[in-house]
């Protein structure tokens, strides 16, 4: 990895900040266009036999609309650790409020929408990949934010990156994957925009398909200022943002290049010369 995480937190701790999901009710999902049996797999942490298994499914096609049945596996080891790590270093927050879970919220969109990691969220209320939440139960949440765009200074250095920390690290697996016009998925290939909505779409941020459009989507950032996982525009063509990678601090930037998914240098002539601006979805 390119970077640490939470000064110094292993990359065994930091796979334990996944995406597990526990559903208050039926644990279903509804496909959405540009799904894949794998992305969805990727997401609730199972794998594509158990999803065509629990589903009946005798191919790996699916359409949208389609619900399906998801029974996420535990990795209860891993992500206890992380969320103690995590929550240890966040205990100093001061600030803290309750939500009241509500019929079909998951953890993970509770995180999302106060711009906490489901590691904490879960380590705060004593709960794990395995947990079930139930419809009028309370969760407690520290410190948390609206939106990743709301990230805001911390006390401890890098604090408020997590999630932007987390968005980099899941686009480095990435690398290496072939570069595809019009192309939004690890099987189809990439090309900049579909790679850079393919990753946010994992952390339940959806972006608008082009370049152009995700240039006018939330906070603009001053390249001083940039952190991992913010989104870095360079103008390749003469039409404005045509081109976007996701930062990953160092002054490095992982895009769909012309050929393939790979990691550049921002500070280069090339680039140097293209960049535009960032944004902080």
């Amino acid at each position: 990895m390119r970077f640490k995480l939470l000064m110094g937190l292993s990359s065994t701790a930091v796979m334990g900040l996944c995406l597990s999901t526990v559903y208050a009710g039926t644990v279903t999902y509804t496909v959405h266009s540009g799904d894949y049996l794998s992305s969805i797999a990727s997401k609730y942490h199972t794998t594509v036999s158990n999803l065509k298994s629990l589903n009946g499914l005798k191919s790996d096609t699916i359409y949208p609309g389609q619900k399906l049945t998801v029974e996420s596996s535990s990795s209860t080891s891993s992500s206890q650790v992380a969320a103690k790590t995590v929550s240890d270093v966040k205990s100093s927050s001061s600030s803290s409020s309750t939500y009241t879970v509500k019929s079909g919220d998951t953890l993970w969109d509770i995180s999302q929408k106060y711009g906490v990691p489901l590691s904490s969220l879960e380590a705060w209320n004593h709960l794990t990949s395995s947990s079930i939440l139930h419809v009028g139960q309370k969760l407690t949440i520290k410190g948390g934010s609206q939106t990743l765009a709301s990230r805001g200074s911390s006390p401890i250095a890098g604090l408020s990156s997590t999630l932007g920390y987390e968005v980099a690290q899941y686009a480095e697996q990435f690398e290496g994957v072939p570069y595809a016009w019009g192309g939004t998925s690890p099987s189809s290939g990439f090309d900049c925009s579909g790679f850079v909505q393919y990753v946010y779409a994992h952390y339940g941020t959806l972006l608008p398909r082009t370049s152009y459009s995700q240039y006018g989507v939330g906070t603009s950032v001053d390249k001083s200022d940039l952190e991992p996982g913010d989104i870095v525009f360079f103008d390749t063509n003469g039409s404005g943002a045509s081109h976007d990678g996701i930062y990953e601090g160092n002054g490095q930037f992982i895009n769909a290049a012309s050929k393939k998914v790979e990691v550049d240098d921002m500070t280069s002539s090339y680039w140097a010369s293209h960049y535009v601006g960032a944004r902080r979805p």
